[in-house]
């Protein structure tokens, strides 16, 4: 798998561009949904910055795969959900206000977990932090101008211009996922000659993975006793990971393209399964 400027510079953008978006649509009650369902939130925390690493932990040590796909599958666990998760859990007939907040939140807060699990897991998997150099503190201020920087500016533009962000902001996240799938759908027409290895070494542990974290999700949330909606919102927001920030990250950052083969493959698997949920909790209605 070859990245390219044209991946290296579209990439950032969109993921900016769609944090932007997020950004002007929030205000202040958009975090009320965490306190008025704090069990929720809790089970979606511990899911997500907790369980889903681990999992990949285990699946990576458990399956014999290159030292760089194994950085690459914890890569991708701790990575945020993906802004995707909201849309399906409104097509889920999920809670959509607590999708939205879990996925903030989520976004914000990866900034400081994703680079300590990542050079964990170079650590664990290399048996030396020189074969994967990682820049801990530039992948740290990438997330900050990538993620953070685009959130505020929509954040500040809804504070002061709520007009416009108003208008903006559902053509802007519109936008935004509508050029991450042409970019997904991009690479995977541009490799599709070597997608076949790629699945032979990366697809069974990342299609457990997904199927996983989707399980640990549900189990969370019956276990609490969470509402049908709030279970369907924790289930997606689990099981979509952030595949264009994990290959981002891989790409335009560490340079490996290797190691963004399981996000690739991950976001293969992923959308089928989710709308398969979807389509399961439809059909129970």
């Amino acid at each position: 798998m070859n990245t390219g400027f044209p991946l290296q510079i579209l990439l950032p953008g969109v993921i900016s561009l769609l944090m932007l978006g997020v950004g002007m649509s929030l205000q202040v009650h958009s975090f009320t949904a965490l306190f008025h369902a704090r069990n929720a939130a809790v089970v979606a925390f511990i899911a997500q910055f907790l369980l889903l690493p681990l999992s990949a932990f285990i699946l990576a040590s458990t399956f014999d795969l290159p030292a760089v796909l194994q950085v690459g599958v914890v890569l991708l666990a701790a990575c945020p959900s993906a802004s995707t998760s909201t849309f399906f859990t409104y097509l889920a007939r999920g809670d959509t206000a607590l999708s939205i907040a879990l996925t903030t939140f989520n976004k914000l807060f990866a900034v400081i977990t994703l680079p300590v699990y990542v050079e964990l897991a170079s650590r664990w998997f290399t048996g030396e932090a020189e074969q994967f150099s990682l820049p801990t503190g530039e992948v740290f201020l990438r997330l900050v101008a990538i993620v953070l920087l685009p959130t505020a500016v929509g954040v500040v533009l809804r504070q002061y211009r709520p007009g416009i962000a108003t208008r903006l902001q559902p053509h802007v996240k519109r936008a935004a996922i509508l050029l991450l799938i042409m970019l997904v759908v991009w690479i995977v027409i541009r490799e599709r000659n070597a997608l076949p290895a790629m699945f032979l070494l990366a697809g069974p542990v990342m299609l457990l993975l997904c199927l996983l974290n989707m399980s640990l999700g549900y189990l969370g949330a019956s276990y609490v006793r969470l509402s049908p909606p709030q279970r369907t919102a924790i289930v997606l927001e689990t099981g979509m990971q952030s595949g264009g920030m994990a290959i981002l990250i891989a790409t335009g950052i560490l340079g490996s393209a290797s190691m963004a083969i399981p996000a690739v493959v991950y976001s293969l698997f992923m959308y089928p399964l989710a709308g398969a949920f979807v389509w399961q909790q439809n059909a129970r209605a």
